[in-house]
């Protein structure tokens, strides 16, 4: 196994398990799965599980988007659009 996993949910990277000892812990790089930084994992399928469900339930629009915790910054909008 690995010591390192990248975490894709919906095509949204959500974070990166670390192997630390017996167990994974989560570190988020999305807004969305925050709740989970720091989480330990007993392996990789585990995480991906519950990251899943946390996914599907429902949220703020921007957040099931990966929302302004995908690049740090808070969504731009095309001002003359409106």
């Amino acid at each position: 196994m690995f010591d390192r996993y990248l975490i894709e949910i919906d095509d949204v990277e959500a974070g990166i398990l670390v192997l630390e000892g017996e167990s994974y812990a989560f570190h988020a790089l999305a807004g969305r799965f925050r709740a989970f930084e720091g989480a330990r994992f007993s392996d990789p399928w585990s995480a991906e599980r519950a990251l899943r469900r946390q996914a599907q339930r429902p949220g703020r629009p921007d957040e099931r988007r990966g929302g302004p915790g995908l690049s740090g910054r808070s969504p731009t909008r095309d001002r003359s659009a409106s």
